[in-house]
């Protein structure tokens, strides 16, 4: 996940740093089904459909964009033999995405750097055969801006899929936004937005998908899972840290079951020039 540099970091960098320990990798076991070392709504069914959408073959470079510890990338890399790129401004989740990598036998395939993606992306232009960024555009302050830079980084018809999880469908009280925003900035955007946002930048939309159901099953599976946990979670987070994870989760199914806030996929190339 994308976050700022500084004291923001450190929730997640907790979470990283606990990341593949085993209550943690029990925990997502429980609550995904197939552990891929993900932290997102993502699961795996979804990423191996994703892979043929962005059409990745061995000779193409892969870009992940807030690769968190580098579970999905891994995936990918894995899965396809190609090299891929993952950039997260934790550092924390860096190293989490090395060390993955390095249990995975992907190394060799694997570059894990650190970067906020509020700033220009500190990658070469047209470098890229396809970028991904699961959950994590809503932190992002100016997704019209990160936008125009994976076009930049990607080559001729380069694509890109994404998932954003903070598309407004319905009413969100004031208290239901502070809940869904426990992990820091986040941005909610109305219906079009995103379309408009990727024509802006020079791409064309492929594809889009509604993933709330996903979202759904996730955060409850999650919610579950976490509170047969929930001593030995308390001695890792802190009993205030879990109690506000569960809120968070909580309010994330009842945003969804009513349609409040959407998780929806987007997919989209670069036009050929």
């Amino acid at each position: 996940m994308n976050r700022r540099a500084g004291t923001r970091n450190q929730p997640y960098d907790s979470l990283y740093e606990e990341f593949d320990s085993p209550l943690m990798r029990r925990v997502r076991s429980e609550a995904y089904g197939e552990d891929i070392g993900q932290h997102s709504w993502g699961n795996a069914r979804e990423l191996r459909a994703d892979i043929d959408r962005l059409r990745l073959a061995p000779t193409h470079h892969f870009l992940d964009l807030g690769c968190g510890p580098g579970g999905p990338l891994t995936f990918v890399l894995a899965s396809i033999g190609c090299l891929g790129t993952g950039l997260d401004v934790s550092a924390a989740a860096v190293h989490a995405g090395r060390r993955r990598a390095a249990s995975l036998g992907v190394d060799r395939l694997a570059t894990f750097r650190q970067a906020d993606l509020d700033q220009a992306l500190p990658l070469e232009s047209g470098s890229f055969d396809a970028a991904m960024a699961f959950d994590v555009v809503l932190h992002v302050r100016d997704r019209a801006a990160l936008f125009r830079e994976v076009a930049r980084v990607l080559t001729p018809v380069g694509r890109f899929l994404f998932t954003d999880a903070s598309v407004v469908g319905g009413a969100i009280s004031n208290e239901e936004i502070a809940s869904r925003s426990v992990y820091g900035y986040a941005q909610f955007v109305a219906p079009g937005f995103n379309e408009r946002a990727l024509e802006d930048a020079g791409f064309r939309l492929l594809e889009t998908e509604d993933r709330t159901d996903s979202l759904l099953a996730n955060a409850t599976g999650r919610l579950t899972a976490r509170l047969a946990h929930r001593s030995d979670l308390e001695r890792v987070e802190s009993v205030a840290v879990f109690e506000r994870q569960q809120r968070y989760l909580s309010t994330v199914i009842a945003l969804g079951r009513r349609r409040s806030v959407l998780r929806m996929m987007y997919l989209a190339a670069v036009h050929a020039t």
